[in-house]
């Protein structure tokens, strides 16, 4: 039996093709089990499909729908400007830092401390630096942020603490995070705002993608995530 899927969004480009037909064998083939095999034949998709939506003709389908020979599946990721939790912490749009600052207004605070995380031209002997790619496993590392703030308000004296991570592609001079810290005095500030951007970096299950002027891209080098002092 030949199925034939069809991709949209983040998933055509990952899959590198718009449409693709695999052979699944048995008489009677359920959505789920098309797509299992899709995986085994594009082991670049494995792993990427559980919040997808699947449709056959114009309806979206359970993964216990049965397809026919010749059926097309519609593979189709979330869409953007939902309400999403995680978009609390991770955005597609630029940071808005005067949105943060004025979210976390306390009167209890004399020490407001703001780290911002440009992009810069040049990293690892390249100074041709034009913009990074931000990719992230989107629950998950809004779950990090999330107890992170929460560490540096609980170990620092901080009344106030938002982190906030872009997603996509950030051009040079633009700032992929942002950390706000309201303390009432300057020492503790600081010291949050520090612990949060340090935890970030060896925490969080964000990947970036570097792009340079001659057209050339490649994914940076980073360091195995850990877990936090309370997971």
């Amino acid at each position: 039996m030949r199925i034939h899927f069809k991709f949209y969004a983040g998933l055509r480009q990952r899959a590198g093709t718009s449409e693709v037909s695999v052979e699944v064998s048995g008489d009677e083939v359920t959505v789920d089990g098309a797509v299992e095999q899709l995986q085994q034949e594009l082991p670049v998709l494995r792993g990427t499909l559980k919040s997808v939506a699947r449709a056959v003709g114009d309806e979206i389908v359970g993964g216990d729908f049965p397809v026919d020979d010749g059926a097309t599946i519609a593979l189709l990721p979330p869409v953007s400007g939902g309400s999403d939790p995680w978009r609390k912490w991770l955005s597609e749009q630029p940071l808005d830092r005067d949105a943060l600052i004025e979210e976390t207004a306390d009167d209890r605070c004399g020490a407001l401390v703001i780290f911002s995380g440009d992009i810069r031209n040049h990293n690892d002997g390249r100074r041709d630096v034009v913009a990074i790619e931000y990719e992230a496993h989107h629950t998950m590392a809004a779950r990090v942020l999330e107890a992170i703030e929460a560490e540096v308000r609980e170990n620092f004296e901080v009344h106030q603490c938002r982190v906030q991570h872009r997603l996509g592609r950030v051009e040079v001079g633009q700032s992929s995070v942002l950390v706000i810290c309201r303390a009432a005095h300057r020492a503790a500030a600081f010291d949050g705002a520090r612990y949060a951007i340090d935890e970030l970096k060896e925490r969080t299950p964000i990947w970036k993608r570097e792009f340079y002027e001659d057209g050339e891209d490649r994914y940076l080098d980073g360091v195995p995530l850990r877990e936090g002092k309370g997971n």
